[in-house]
């Protein structure tokens, strides 16, 4: 990490970017840009990078994700940190995907954000004690979940499923489970059904979820 940090503060309220300027004062990290507007933070960015980028989420002309999205499409690597108010997980994951390497909410205290402005400049991964909460809740739910539609389905409609997922006629699981291939169709009705799935394909990535069948 180079001795001193530079940041640009992207935001379209101008008292969070001043705001953020007070708060960095005497910590070490040069604030060189603020924008509220895309085209001056691109225009800018031709000619020069800091070493970490703020960006919020919620913004008029184009979204944080959507800045995000152009700086992958103009090859522009760059650290950037989420400073949102917008905290939701699915638009935490999407920033991820995107190429943030840290999310903060906006009420965050001064000494976390330094602390998060100078893990992101070492190209680390920072998440807001908030955010990893948010993060650890929706794992904790989508668990729960895949082990309440595991418990939807009896034991035999468990193997139903992975016949099914292995590629095998009605006929094929029929004789396998000394049943009928119509006992094998209404059976697969009734899974769908407790599924909340209208395909095969569908089944394959629940089934996928819950552990049933996997790619190996």
């Amino acid at each position: 990490m180079t001795d001193q940090i530079s940041i640009f503060i992207v935001d379209d309220h101008e008292i969070l970017r001043d705001g953020i300027r007070a708060m960095l004062l005497g910590s070490g990290i040069k604030v060189i840009g603020d924008f509220a507007e895309p085209e001056e933070l691109f225009e800018r960015l031709e000619n020069q990078q800091p070493t970490v980028m703020l960006l919020d989420i919620s913004m008029p002309k184009m979204t944080g994700l959507e800045i995000l999205e152009e700086l992958q499409n103009r090859e522009l690597e760059l650290n950037v940190l989420m400073l949102s108010a917008e905290t939701d997980e699915q638009k935490i994951q999407q920033a991820v995907k995107l190429g943030a390497l840290g999310f903060l909410p906006k009420d965050c205290s001064r000494s976390e954000l330094i602390t998060a402005i100078k893990t992101v400049a070492d190209q680390k991964n920072y998440f807001g004690s908030s955010i990893l909460s948010i993060i650890f809740k929706s794992y904790v739910d989508t668990t729960r979940q895949e082990q309440q539609d595991t418990k939807l389905l009896s034991d035999r409609e468990i193997e139903i499923v992975k016949m099914l997922c292995n590629g095998l006629s009605y006929k094929d699981i029929g004789r396998e489970l000394f049943i009928s291939h119509r006992t094998v169709e209404s059976a697969k009705k009734v899974i769908f059904e407790k599924l909340s799935i209208n395909n095969n394909m569908e089944l394959l990535k629940t089934a996928i979820k819950m552990g049933i069948v996997s790619l190996e």
